[in-house]
């Protein structure tokens, strides 16, 4: 049973609704540095993964390729306008800076690389323990973002559900060809794309972050690649 991805899925669901619940009890000045505290808890969180990697090549090749390829399919334009063809359907009405944040949150929620290691770590080992521990983490933030976004942070929990559960079914088959340097190099992408998710968050610079996640795909075969360069 794939108990870790409940237990993440769950803890964004009920941290958005208690943050959106909540909001009418934070301050203006609150909300507008909150999202800045975020920025910076995930700039933090992607250097920790970041330091992880082992092959520095590797992890730039697949930024620069998968970034160039997610740019020529317009990933988050095409996002962007099936989110637009959604809203329709939403009980509630999203404006620009709304499906921005809604972007930031599914990358950071659904595609770091730390949740889409573990939910494939929980599928072959069993072992939750890394998808509850970002779970701490995803509840307090979904609470920060609940607050400031309304309970739209809360239906993230819908597609992440889907894309985690997935991974934790295709972890058995995935996993026993992965080595160390292909997991370390993965993370590390995974923590310059939650890096850039952090400096959009904070306004520091704009990046279009889900162009970049065909990367996360490309690293396992461009480090296993590097892999057989000579030294």
């Amino acid at each position: 049973m794939p108990y870790g991805v409940i237990v993440n899925c769950g803890a964004v669901l009920l941290g958005g609704f208690i943050g959106a619940f909540l909001k009418s009890h934070f301050s203006e000045k609150l909300k507008e540095a909150l999202p800045n505290v975020f920025g910076l808890s995930a700039m933090t969180m992607g250097i920790t993964l970041i330091i992880k990697m082992e092959s520095l090549s590797a992890v730039i090749l697949s930024m620069i390729i998968g970034t160039v390829i997610g740019e020529l399919l317009m990933l988050e334009e095409r996002l962007l306008h099936g989110l637009k063809g959604l809203e329709a359907k939403l009980p509630f009405s999203l404006d620009e800076k709304q499906l921005d944040v809604l972007i930031s949150m599914i990358i950071l929620f659904c595609f770091s690389g730390t949740g889409l290691f573990g939910a494939m770590n929980s599928g072959l080992s069993g072992d939750h323990s890394i998808l509850i521990s970002k779970a701490i983490m995803d509840f307090f933030t979904a609470i920060i973002f609940g607050a400031t976004s309304g309970y739209l942070v809360g239906v993230i929990a819908v597609p992440q559900m889907c894309i985690v559960t997935l991974l934790f079914f295709l972890g058995s088959l995935l996993m026993p060809l992965l080595n160390q340097q292909m997991v370390s190099d993965f993370k590390a992408v995974g923590g310059i794309i939650t890096l850039a998710v952090g400096l959009k968050i904070a306004k520091i610079r704009y990046f279009r972050v889900i162009n970049m996640v065909p990367a996360l795909v490309l690293v396992f075969f461009i480090s296993r690649w590097c892999l057989t360069l000579p030294v």
